[in-house]
């Protein structure tokens, strides 16, 4: 049954501390109570089109929905502290809980409360979830990792996505209250300015903690504090799941920049505080992007099928629809994970992550020192380097310049999708190891990893790792990437610069994957020291890359004999 929909905006909820925040609430026309359904957003509530399409959609189907903006953003009274994760000084945590509350007590609300929301609205679902509000029954949450270090890959700053939403999606809120001259008030203006006018030029600014205030107005020092302390988290979601207690659905796509959304399914399922949240977790993976709504077939370059499609508004239905109305909904049928498997474009159903019989598999890179490039002479075979065929073992070498860093094939908003990779053909700096066609498809679901010996003749450098699926016509498609920045080889809390000119074992953490390599396909690693401007440049200095404005060239050499057996390692499913 459905509801004509009637909409309050600007409801006013007072915080712990007094500070007034501020809502607006979608409300189905019935004589009935109903459940609730927040999110907490910082991009503006009535600022997104998506925000009212949702809140009047979920309304009709039965809902009171809540779009709430965070303390310090747009209509909401205080000061926005951003990112500050489980830090106690963050008052986000204990708004969280008290606008929970809030909604248990509105008029027509049964007092059962559903949190939902993607990204940075995901963010404040676990910000909250801890502190356990009362009302609090279930959560839908997508795109936000358990460990922010998986977004920031070996510390190092995802440089195009997180200056593009510092300058076009966050600064101008704060220049429309700081009145900053000249500065864009709207995203709108600011992604037209950043595209049309400046050409991206912030990107390439060094250092670039420098940039100047005009640019992002009332952002300067969240700049200069996620730069400071890029190689920590201070969020520790996944270290809190054992005070989490109600079921959660946590969907992303292979190619959402926060993939690793996942760990919130496999931490929960292990160590929710209840066996009620333990038992009651559910995870979709398909082949999408960092989106909300757009759960389609086609992305970027690939179109992976009409079984790829999934509505968002029957997922969040029969998701909430069982916790908060105790309605017989699909819900109730639904495998513990649904994982989407590119290449042959069907899901398949598991009771796990990573899938039971996952075999992993290692592919080793061979060649005999030319693998420079598309069309160099790298191999990569299941088979072992063999010490007797040198002419398969000898070195591949190639020079990093961080004036000319191999670019990022992805969005203007800094995202991932799947683009022909071909745009890069004729790179020396790409070292691309590809095995023979396929012969029998190869299925591949589960987590990644590149094991690489290499050396540099810089003190400090990085190693980039992509796995690549080579279509018979051509089409080259990015799967996953991953990198380490060698300071941080044995983790981002012991930094130590390396040795110039010393082997060292590198493992390389690509994010997860699930594809079906088909027969004629080919399966392709590449190995490069730049992916700009996903990541920040390497300066290969050795000195503090986001304030010294010193650039060098690295020399790097990567081997891959019997004593050195650089290689991927696969999750092979059985077929």
């Amino acid at each position: 049954m459905r509801h004509d929909v009637t909409i309050e905006y600007n409801a006013d909820a007072k915080m712990r501390d007094g500070v007034i925040l501020r809502s607006d609430i979608y409300k189905p026309v019935t004589g009935e109570d109903v459940p609730v359904l927040l999110c907490r957003t910082p991009y503006g509530k009535t600022r997104r089109t998506m925000h009212k399409k949702i809140g009047e959609e979920l309304a009709a189907r039965g809902y009171m929905v809540v779009f709430q903006d965070i303390r310090g953003r747009y209509e909401s009274d205080g000061v926005a502290l951003l990112h500050m994760g489980s830090d106690p000084r963050n008052p986000c945590i204990n708004d969280g809980y008290d606008t929970v509350e809030w909604c248990a007590e509105l008029p027509g609300s049964t007092g059962k409360i559903g949190t939902f929301g993607n990204s940075y609205c995901g963010m404040t679902q676990w910000e909250m979830a801890p502190t356990r509000p009362p009302h609090l029954v279930c959560m839908f949450t997508q795109g936000v990792v358990a460990n922010h270090l998986d977004r920031h890959m070996s510390g190092v700053i995802r440089l195009g996505r997180r200056m593009t939403w510092t300058i076009n999606n966050i600064s101008p809120d704060f220049a429309e209250k700081l009145q900053a001259k000249g500065a864009p008030k709207t995203t709108e203006e600011a992604d037209k300015l950043w595209e049309e006018r400046d050409r991206s030029k912030w990107l390439w600014y060094l250092p670039i903690s420098d940039i100047p205030e005009k640019v992002m107005p009332g952002m300067r020092e969240y700049w200069l504090r996620l730069l400071r302390e890029t190689v920590k988290d201070h969020f520790h979601h996944h270290e809190r799941h054992k005070d989490v207690d109600v079921p959660v659905l946590t969907v992303t796509g292979w190619y959402d920049q926060q993939v690793e959304t996942i760990k919130h399914f496999t931490g929960m399922t292990k160590n929710a505080k209840t066996e009620h949240a333990r038992e009651n977790q559910r995870l979709i993976i398909g082949p999408w992007g960092h989106t909300t709504l757009a759960l389609d077939r086609k992305l970027g370059e690939m179109d992976f099928g009409l079984e790829a499609v999934r509505d968002y508004f029957e997922i969040a239905d029969a998701w909430f629809g069982k916790w908060l109305k105790g309605a017989v909904t699909e819900s109730d049928d639904w495998p513990r994970a649904q994982i989407f498997v590119m290449g042959r474009n069907e899901w398949r159903n598991e009771d796990t992550w990573p899938p039971q019989g996952m075999v992993l598999t290692p592919w080793y890179l061979h060649g005999g020192g030319h693998a420079n490039g598309n069309d160099g002479d790298g191999v990569l075979s299941p088979m072992r380097p063999d010490a007797g065929k040198p002419d398969q073992c000898a070195p591949d070498q190639y020079v990093y310049d961080p004036r000319d860093p191999v670019m990022t094939i992805y969005t203007m908003e800094g995202q991932q999708v799947p683009m022909d990779q071909r745009r890069l053909d004729g790179r020396d700096d790409i070292l691309s190891y590809t095995s023979a066609p396929l012969t029998v498809p190869l299925e591949v679901v589960g987590p990644v990893e590149v094991k690489l010996f290499a050396s540099s003749t810089a003190p400090d450098t990085d190693f980039i790792a992509k796995l690549i699926d080579i279509h018979p016509d051509g089409f080259t498609q990015e799967l996953v990437y991953g990198m380490v920045r060698a300071r941080h080889r044995d983790g981002t809390d012991q930094p130590e610069l390396i040795l110039p000119g010393e082997i060292y074992e590198y493992t390389i953490t690509l994010n997860p994957t699930g594809n079906r390599f088909l027969a004629g396909h080919r399966i392709r690693v590449d190995i490069q020291s730049s992916d700009f401007p996903n990541f920040d440049r390497n300066h290969n200095t050795g000195g503090d890359d986001y304030h010294d404005a010193a650039l060098a060239v690295a020399n790097q050499t990567v081997f891959h004999d019997a004593d050195h057996p650089s290689h991927v390692i696969l999750p092979v499913m059985p077929i």
